[in-house]
């Protein structure tokens, strides 16, 4: 039974509720970037102190208790009274500035139709009192802390649409596979490769992508996996994998001859971005003048686009 609630239990219900999100503890584990040990560990201990079962697991599945549903129920409406909370105790102070917490995936800021830093002006030049702090994340990671209200709002290529979630699109963002110069296929005419010869040679995966979200549907060998642009980057950039990168990101090295992009017509795709908020969520004067700024700035600076096929 739970006496004074400390931030360790706090810790553990976060765990809980992203174990419940994701549908059980195998798809948890690369959203929380953690072992399964790991997990079953934290649920044993929260199940100890609650003196209660939450779930079980076997044949059948991932399966919440009847206690489990309630706790976790209970547990999204403490996040958000919590979140709440600060929002008030921030805006009670003499020179009180309302904070928005803005998540972000990595390298778009060579992107030019990525709307962020042009809303940010936007919403400094309406709301200059209004301080926003940028956290750079991965997808899941996004979804998840905007699930937990740790931000108020992320951008990024999402694979699937969340329950809790509203999802609006801002812009697409092209994607190339990438080889190094160095790399055994680096100097190969296109007609000398084959789809076969690409999937053999080592690639670099994203760690956080699930198996049936490959691009193209092809199998490619993925030796290692990455969670970043910037570590996919390093990695064929060692001249060992074959990896995608967006095509602005990696046009610096492009046009210096350090990378090169395989059967672009064939390989390439595009990631369809979106911004995302907690359904239900009660939007403040800065996050609704945010997200005004954002459309606004996605207008200003969208190009035609083909068709996308597949998430970053």
């Amino acid at each position: 039974m739970l006496g004074n609630l400390a931030d360790i239990d706090l810790r553990m219900l976060r765990v809980f509720c992203a174990i419940v999100d994701a549908g059980g503890f195998t798809a948890a584990q690369a959203r929380l970037n953690t072992s399964l040990s790991r997990l079953s560990v934290v649920v044993r201990d929260l199940e100890e102190r609650l003196g209660y079962s939450l779930c079980r697991r076997g044949s059948s599945g991932f399966q919440l208790t009847d206690q489990g549903l309630e706790l976790f129920e209970a547990a999204q409406g403490l996040f958000a009274d919590i979140e709440r909370f600060r929002q008030h105790a921030n805006r009670l102070g003499p020179n009180a500035r309302e904070h928005l917490q803005i998540g972000s995936v990595d390298s778009l800021a060579s992107l030019p139709c990525a709307p962020l830093p042009l809303a940010l002006k936007h919403l400094r030049q309406r709301l200059p009192q209004v301080r926003p702090n940028l956290h750079l994340m991965r997808p899941d990671e996004l979804e998840q802390s905007v699930l937990d209200d740790r931000l108020h709002l992320a951008i990024g290529a999402f694979h699937h649409e969340l329950s809790g979630l509203n999802y609006r699109h801002l812009f697409d963002e092209e994607q190339h596979l990438y080889c190094a110069a160095g790399h055994p296929l680096f100097a190969l005419r296109d007609e000398e490769l084959s789809l076969d010869r690409i999937c053999s040679a080592d690639y670099v995966g994203r760690g956080y992508m699930a198996e049936h979200q490959r691009p193209h549907d092809l199998h490619f060998n993925q030796a290692v996996s990455a969670y970043s642009m910037e570590a996919i980057a390093t990695l064929i950039l060692s001249t060992t994998y074959l990896g995608y990168l967006p095509s602005h990101y990696a046009a610096g090295w492009v046009a210096k001859g350090q990378l090169r992009a395989l059967l672009p017509l064939r390989l390439g795709y595009r990631s369809r971005f979106h911004c995302i908020t907690r359904q239900g969520q009660e939007p403040g004067t800065a996050l609704a003048t945010l997200l005004q700024c954002l459309e606004l700035a996605a207008q200003q600076l969208t190009e035609p686009a083909p068709a996308v096929v597949q998430g970053r």
